[in-house]
C-alpha cells in the first residue's frame, strides 16, 4: 500500500469515527436532460438536473427541502439502479447529454469523466469554500485526478462480511475468527439447508467482493496492493488459488442457484429473511434492510478472516459544459445535498456520509463496527483500484471459471494479459 493511500485511509476512518462518536430497474424522469431555465409567473428558475442512485431515498426529501427554500433554483432528480446508472452515464457521455450533476464513484470509475474533460474543475471552488472543513479529506482526495478536484463527495464506505443471526442461531454458529472456521461454516450452512453466500454474479461487482477477499487471503496485503497497482504479475500462484477457491465454492453449491446471472438485489433479498447466511456488503446495508421491512438487529458483521476491509468513496460530478450561472447553481445544490444539515436530517437513510460534524443514528448499528474493522487495515475496492479494462476482464474471469469455460490457470493468464495490454496501450498513447 502506498504512503499516499495509507494517509487517505487513515483520514477516512479517523474522521468518520470522530464524526459519529454505499437493485431493481432504475427510473428516470428525463434521461439526458440539460441545464436551462424555466419560468413560473414572474419567477425565473435555473433548472439543475441531478442523476442519483435508486437507493438514495433521502435525496427526494432533500431536493424538496431545497426547492422550497430556493425559488430561483429547481432541482430535477432522475434515479437509476447501480448498473443502469453506469450504462446511462456512458450513453450520455458519448452523446453529449450528461446532466448538470451525477452520482458516481471514486477511483477508475470517476476518472473517466475527469480524464475526458467532461467534469468541471472544482479545485478553486473547494479552496474558496473550504471543503476540508466540510468533508473528510480522504473523500476529497479520492475524487481528485491529476491534482484537480473532480467531485463533491457524499459517501465514504467500508465493505465487509454480514451474517444473518436467524441463520446462525438456527445452526448454533458464531462469527468465525479464522479462514478455516469460515469455510467450515459455509459447509455447515449448505448441509443445514441454508445458501451460504448471498451473492449475485450479474455485472460482476457483487461476487468481486468475495474474490478480492480471497485474493487478500492468498496473496497477502503487499502482493494484493501490487496486483491492484499493476506492478506485479497477475499470472501468480496466489491468483490461481483465488480462482480455484471460487470454483470450489461454485462446485460445492455455496452460491444461490444460477448466481452467475443473478442480480445482486435478488441475491440480497435471499439474505434478509435468513434463507442465506452471508453477504459481503457495506455501511449502507442497515438502511436497505430497514427499507425492505426487516429488523436490522437480526444481522451482525464480522471481519473477513485474515483480510482487510475494502473502502471507497462516492461523489457528485459536475458537468464541464455549463454557463457560469448554472455552474454556480449546481455547486450550490451539490454542497447542500452533501451537507451536514441534510445528512443529520436524513441520517437513517443517508448512508455513510463524507460530511464532517454529523451524528449517526441508533438505527444504523453496524456502521461503527464496520468502520472499526477498517481501522485495522483496508484497501481501495477492486473495481475502483484497477483500470476499468482490467476490471471487466476480472468479471469475465469470475464468470468463465464458474461456467467451467476457463480453468483457474487460464483466468490468471487472462488477467495478466489484460493488465499487460492496458499498460502497453497507455505507455504509447
Amino acid at each position: 500500500m502506498t504512503k499516499r493511500w495509507q494517509a487517505f485511509v487513515g483520514l477516512l476512518i479517523i474522521a468518520l469515527i470522530a464524526a459519529g462518536c454505499s437493485s431493481s430497474s432504475g427510473t428516470n424522469s428525463e434521461a439526458g436532460s440539460t441545464s436551462g431555465t424555466s419560468s413560473t409567473g414572474s419567477t425565473k428558475k435555473t433548472v439543475v438536473s441531478v442523476w442519483a442512485l435508486q437507493e438514495h431515498t433521502w435525496i427526494d426529501g432533500a431536493a424538496a427541502d431545497f426547492n422550497a427554500a430556493n425559488p430561483d433554483i429547481q432541482i430535477e432528480v432522475s434515479k437509476y439502479a447501480v448498473d443502469p446508472m453506469k450504462e446511462a452515464l456512458k450513453v450520455a457521455a458519448n452523446s453529449g447529454t450528461l446532466p448538470n450533476m451525477w452520482s458516481t464513484w471514486g477511483g477508475s470509475l470517476g476518472s473517466f469523466y475527469a480524464d475526458n474533460g467532461l467534469t468541471a474543475d472544482l479545485t478553486q471552488i473547494a479552496k474558496d469554500h473550504n471543503w476540508p472543513s466540510l468533508y473528510n479529506q480522504a473523500a476529497i482526495d479520492m475524487g481528485t485526478y491529476n491534482g484537480k478536484v473532480s467531485g463533491i463527495p457524499y459517501h465514504l464506505n467500508a465493505v465487509d462480511t454480514w451474517y444473518s443471526k436467524i441463520a446462525y442461531d438456527k445452526l448454533k454458529l458464531t462469527a468465525p475468527t479464522s479462514f478455516e472456521e469460515f469455510e467450515a461454516q459455509l459447509q455447515a450452512m449448505k448441509d443445514g439447508g441454508i445458501t451460504p453466500l448471498s451473492l449475485g454474479g450479474k455485472n460482476g461487482w457483487h461476487v468481486m467482493r468475495l474474490t478480492e477477499q480471497l485474493l487478500e487471503h492468498f496473496a497477502g496485503p503487499e502482493l494484493h496492493d501490487k496486483l491492484n497497482s499493476l506492478t506485479a504479475s497477475w499470472n501468480d500462484p496466489a491468483v490461481v488459488q483465488t480462482f480455484a477457491k471460487l470454483k470450489e465454492y461454485n462446485d460445492k453449491g455455496y452460491f444461490p442457484k444460477g448466481y452467475v446471472a443473478l442480480d445482486p438485489t435478488e441475491a440480497v433479498n435471499l439474505f434478509y429473511p435468513g434463507t442465506s447466511g452471508l453477504d459481503i456488503d457495506g455501511t449502507w446495508l442497515d438502511g436497505n434492510i430497514a427499507a425492505a421491512g426487516f429488523n436490522v438487529n437480526d444481522f451482525g458483521v464480522f471481519k473477513f478472516p485474515t483480510g482487510r476491509s475494502s473502502v471507497f468513496a462516492e461523489m457528485f460530478q459536475v458537468s464541464a459544459d455549463l454557463d457560469q450561472a448554472t455552474l454556480e447553481a449546481t455547486i450550490k445544490v451539490g454542497e447542500y445535498l452533501t451537507s451536514a444539515e441534510v445528512v443529520n436530517k436524513y441520517i437513517d437513510s443517508y448512508g455513510t456520509p463524507a460530511a464532517l460534524n454529523v451524528t449517526y443514528s441508533e438505527n444504523t448499528p453496524h456502521l461503527k463496527p464496520l468502520l472499526d474493522m477498517a481501522t485495522k487495515g483496508s484497501f481501495l475496492i477492486t473495481d475502483q483500484a484497477l483500470p476499468q479494462e482490467v476490471v471487466q476482464k476480472l468479471f469475465e474471469a469470475q464468470d468463465k471459471v464458474a461456467l467451467k469455460e476457463w480453468t483457474p490457470e487460464q483466468a490468471a493468464e487472462g488477467m495478466e494479459k489484460a493488465a499487460a495490454d492496458y499498460k502497453a496501450k497507455n505507455k504509447t498513447s
